[in-house]
């Protein structure tokens, strides 16, 4: 999947995903660097607007629309906060905001 592809089927959640308060969604990985091969899952991070995020319905919905859109697709879903310390770098220099 090329990036762009990627990024306009993800902007096209936004207002879906803003009311489950994800503040910003970014895509990272292999999509992201325009490197994805057929096997390649699809890696994204949100940032949420507040604590309510963390309910479990808020946390769990966008990562279903996200894979309700990628069908077949590996997708690894995280918030900032929850990235590795030992990746974060990376992956916050890649990164690639969708809104």
């Amino acid at each position: 999947m090329r990036r762009d592809e990627a990024v306009s089927r993800l902007a096209g959640l936004e207002p879906e995903l803003r009311a489950f308060g994800v503040a910003h969604l970014y895509l990272f990985g292999s999509v992201a660097r325009d490197e994805a091969g057929p096997g390649s899952d699809l890696d994204v991070f949100v940032e949420p607007v507040g604590q309510d995020f963390f309910r479990l319905d808020n946390y769990m919905g966008p990562f279903e629309l996200i894979e309700r859109i990628f069908p077949g697709v590996p997708v690894g879903y995280s918030t900032r906060q929850g990235l590795s310390d030992y990746i974060r770098d990376t992956v916050e220099s890649e990164a690639v905001r969708v809104f």
